[in-house]
């Protein structure tokens, strides 16, 4: 009983119950249960007739029961039903063979992800689509049900339901049942998602919306599809490789400075769709989150993301949409580099604008999620400084990684920011603290506001006024803070030498916090 299964035809002699009848009334409601096809009793060996307790049981659980002469053997009714097994299985082989050729023909021929959406879903006549690891729909354009694959992935999408079928020797697939909101009315949505696994990396995953009933081959079908697709993005991954590394190289050359002649690296970019004869300038990306072992352990998930590479993705769709911006990218070292060429006429304004846009533009994409911290350098109109921008970019970068939120910081408004950028974290975090300690002490044990002060009043030039108006504070309050941290530092700040480290204090602390300098 506890390996019954849906549809299947059970032949008894009814040896098993010969002694303890009684037990073929448990079976039969076991077998409803399993939505068992039929009972077949063999009579007059071991029972003499089918009792009529159970005849009422099996018509009270929709069961067929079926006597079997006695003078009929198993084999005899086992035969024909292997003969409809087989004809069934060769119609399978008929079918895939057919779907195999046309699957084959669209991987020779080179076709485009939509055009094997499409025809797998003449195949399996029901529609197809491929939803990439960055969550990118690929569907035919003429797709009527385009709208329902979106409605799945939407995020007002909730899986109800899901189970693993498997045929045959079919590694297990996901069926699943997600509910959607259609107009005022919900909307169960039923799709079957079939991983596209190459060299154990998942490049996302190929799905049937159910609008027919599927079948066995037409998993089968979608299993095949699936490989082709993973064929498709390994030849994309290949070529997306190669782009990079021209790329790599070129930027290498170019910030190195390793060349002697400037009009054939001019030359060069144009190839690179890059002006270089524009003022030019580097920008350094870095995801704030990067760590060499998470990377790593990345790198060996079947499922995991690189975040390096999802971001230097995302930039260079970045420059396919947006593509009056003159720029490249590529990766060096735990860093995107971006060098960008500007407008002659206001080359810092024009700079300004396209870093805002692309970190607008990569706090807007919901494929990456990345926070970065990013670093600019100057630009320069001789070609031959590119390298002095870029080294300015790192400079600026470094200051950046000591804020505890992402940042854009442009090295010309570092500031006293570049003696800061030759020291850790730790040594800066040290200072502050060993100055700070006892204001910090104190306004966590009074719930006092001496920081906040102390940073306004440096803010508005050591102006006491000015201070308590910023503040909606009085004079006098403001007077006493000023006093009271002096008294708990131990610093004058009539003393220029003193009150400049209790300044500089005050702007490390502000950088840790400050998004954008």
């Amino acid at each position: 009983m506890d390996w019954l299964i849906e549809g299947e035809f059970l032949l008894t002699t009814g040896y098993s119950f010969r002694e303890y009848p009684e037990l073929m009334q448990s079976l039969i409601p076991r077998m409803g249960q399993a939505n068992s096809a039929a009972l077949a009793i063999k009579t007059k060996r071991y029972m003499n007739e089918i009792p009529n307790d159970i005849i009422k049981c099996a018509n009270e659980h929709g069961i067929p029961l079926l006597e079997v002469p006695y003078d009929l053997s198993f084999s005899e009714i086992i035969a024909p039903i292997l003969g409809v097994v087989f004809n069934k299985q060769n119609k399978i082989l008929q079918k895939l063979e057919q779907a195999h050729k046309k699957l084959m023909d669209l991987a020779l021929n080179g076709s485009p992800l939509e055009e094997l959406c499409k025809e797998t879903g003449k195949l399996i006549s029901n529609p197809v689509a491929i939803v990439d690891r960055d969550g990118v729909l690929i569907v035919n354009d003429d797709c009527p049900d385009k709208y329902k694959f979106d409605l799945f992935y939407s995020d007002g999408s909730v899986e109800i339901k899901k189970e693993k079928l498997r045929f045959g020797n079919i590694k297990e697939v996901k069926y699943s049942l997600e509910l959607a909101s259609d107009s005022d009315k919900p909307l169960t949505i039923k799709a079957i998602r079939i991983p596209i696994i190459a060299d154990k990396y998942q490049y996302g995953n190929i799905v049937a919306i159910v609008n027919n009933y599927i079948f066995e081959p037409d998993i089968l079908t979608l299993e095949r599809a699936a490989t082709i697709a993973a064929l498709e993005f390994t030849k994309r991954k290949a070529i997306y490789e190669i782009e990079k590394s021209y790329y790599g190289d070129f930027l290498e050359i170019l910030l190195s400075c390793d060349f002697d002649n400037v009009g054939e690296v001019i030359n060069r970019g144009k190839v690179f769709n890059i002006d270089l004869e524009l003022p030019t300038a580097v920008i350094l990306l870095n995801d704030s989150s990067f760590n060499e072992i998470d990377e790593i352990k990345r790198y060996m998930d079947i499922n995991g993301s690189r975040s390096k590479e999802s971001l230097l993705k995302e930039i260079n769709a970045f420059l396919r949409n947006e593509c009056e911006y003159n720029l490249i990218a590529g990766i060096k070292g735990n860093n995107i580099v971006v060098v960008t060429g500007v407008n002659k006429m206001s080359p810092l304004t024009s700079l300004k604008e396209t870093v805002n846009d692309l970190v607008e533009y990569l706090q807007r994409s919901t494929r990456t999620n990345i926070p970065v911290n990013v670093g600019v350098g100057k630009a320069y109109s001789d070609i031959r400084k590119i390298n002095r921008s870029y080294e300015e970019a790192r400079e600026a970068l470094k200051i950046a990684q000591l804020s505890e939120r992402s940042n854009v910081i442009f090295f010309d408004n570092l500031g006293f920011y570049k003696i800061l950028s030759e020291k850790n974290r730790t040594e800066l975090e040290r200072f502050v603290e060993e100055l700070l300690h006892p204001v910090f002490e104190y306004d966590r044990n009074k719930k006092g506001d001496l920081i906040k002060t102390l940073e306004t009043y440096y803010e508005t030039n050591r102006n006491l006024k000015l201070t308590s108006t910023r503040l909606y504070t009085h004079y006098n309050t403001v007077l006493y803070r000023i006093k009271k941290i002096e008294e708990l530092t131990g610093v004058s700040l009539d003393n220029p030498e003193s009150a400049l480290n209790l300044e500089i204090a005050i702007n490390i602390l502000k950088l840790f916090r400050n998004s954008t300098i």
